[in-house]
């Protein structure tokens, strides 16, 4: 199905998806879901959610003795080997050091990050990896430093350098360290409405994944002249039935507005049995001046899981509007058919996925999975959005270490071959990576 460029037939497309959205309200009663830290299975650009400040529920009234001080290192390597275009080769082993006040009063809390992306090896031949600053150049920035005001139990004001993980808008935590936002929000999970939690915010800044500089949010969009914020907002609501509704909307003063909607639920069958059924809908178009220039797209995506014991099942399918792909500046691509390389949302492009994942549990020290997707994206041939059909190949092999001396240690190791079509421009390649996580407490408050 084919999203069009039309502004009649967008909001169409719109209403159409949240109708769809709220047919699955009756799809039954759904499993939880697993509480992990890492989920199992998941390419983080599938991940997004719309996110509250957290405010625990337990907290320490002590501004020094209830402080934190966390190590989470990383190591990554990153080699892609082309067929037409320059290799890229790099290897950086850096990450953050993080620390988190107590609650002062039980009112405000502070908390900073410093993030490191050194050069190990880089050859400058060999540069785009996206691991530290084109040159290649390292990276030594603090990427968070804000406060946290309670108003109320799960109420709260967050100011200054921090990071999200909206839709469109987010930490796209794919390298070496994430994007980071300065920006005012407020949120709340604690409304007359059970199971309803919001967020509205103004992020008036972004530093990119690979830089060290915080820049206008409309300088990151490709405006350079003007200094435009964004004005976000989003909810999320649990249906009693198991359904998760998730609608944000970011408006970019004079750019361009993102509308986004997603539904998502997993319907129990007989005994390891169950489904998950996912549908999400972007729109996106220039508003105010239009610094941007004139446009409007659209993406609409809906995938199918069918779980067994330890092993999900996949299809997934999307198209995106004739005019434009999915523009995204800002971080966090949103489409179930986004994987380790391409996010198959070029103009005018329908694309298809298959996939795979099983967890084979306890394996030595930690516990090992794996998961698999071929996606296939077909673009026009031809006119001014014309650009290479194509096929990515994924495999993904993690081990989360949990055992004495390697608890919370996270080995991925992640293989992508991509083959496109070389008639109209495209580049044969592999994409191999190695990443190495660790979070270590030096002091934890309690």
């Amino acid at each position: 199905m084919r999203v069009s460029r039309g502004a009649g037939a967008s909001r169409l497309g719109a209403a159409g998806a949240l109708a769809l959205l709220a047919v699955l309200t009756t799809a039954g009663e759904a499993r939880a879901q697993q509480q992990d830290t890492i989920r199992i299975g998941v390419e983080p650009n599938q991940d997004d959610e719309v996110e509250v400040i957290a405010i625990p529920s337990e907290r320490d009234d002590d501004f020094f003795s209830g402080s934190s001080l966390s190590l989470k290192p990383r190591s990554y390597l990153l080699d892609r080997n082309r067929d037409v275009n320059p290799d890229n080769v790099g290897w950086s082993v850096g990450g953050g050091v993080e620390w988190k006040s107590g609650w002062w009063l039980d009112r405000i809390r502070l908390a900073a990050t410093g993030s490191f992306a050194p050069v190990v090896y880089g050859p400058e031949e060999k540069d785009g990896t996206g691991l530290w600053q084109p040159g290649p150049e390292g990276i030594a920035v603090l990427s968070e430093l804000n406060a946290t005001v309670r108003f109320a139990e799960q109420t709260g004001l967050r100011v200054g350098r921090q990071r999200f993980e909206l839709p469109y808008l987010g930490s796209h935590d794919i390298r070496m360290i994430p994007n980071t936002f300065e920006a005012v929000v407020v949120s709340d999970v604690s409304t007359a409405l059970d199971n309803l939690a919001w967020i509205v915010g103004y992020v008036n800044r972004i530093k990119l994944k690979n830089s060290d500089e915080f820049v206008p949010m409309s300088e990151a969009a490709g405006v350079e002249d003007e200094d435009r914020g964004v004005l976000l907002a989003g909810l999320k609501y649990l249906f009693p039935g198991g359904l998760k509704l998730s609608i944000t909307n970011q408006h970019t003063f004079d750019i361009f507005n993102t509308f986004f909607a997603k539904a998502e639920t997993e319907v129990a069958l007989s005994g390891d049995w169950s489904v998950g059924l996912n549908l999400q809908y972007t729109d996106q178009r220039d508003v105010g001046d239009a610094f941007g220039g004139d446009f409007e797209t659209g993406l609409i995506s809906g995938k199918v899981e069918l779980n067994y014991a330890r092993t999900t099942f996949r299809v997934a399918a999307s198209s995106t509007g004739d005019q434009r792909g999915m523009f995204k500046p800002y971080g966090n691509p949103s489409n179930y058919l986004s994987v380790i390389v391409d996010d198959f949302d070029r103009a005018g492009e329908d694309a298809w996925l298959v996939g795979l994942t099983h967890d084979f549990g306890q394996v030595g020290p930690g516990e090992l999975s794996t998961f698999a997707n071929v996606v296939h994206g077909n673009t026009p041939d031809s006119g001014a959005n014309a650009s290479p059909d194509e096929t990515e190949y994924d495999l993904t092999v993690d081990w989360h270490l949990n055992r004495s001396w390697s608890d919370r240690i996270w080995v991925r190791v992640r293989g992508a071959y991509i083959d496109q079509d070389e008639d109209v421009g495209g580049d044969d390649f592999f994409d191999f990576r190695i990443i190495i996580n660790y979070d270590y407490d030096i002091l934890r408050g309690g």
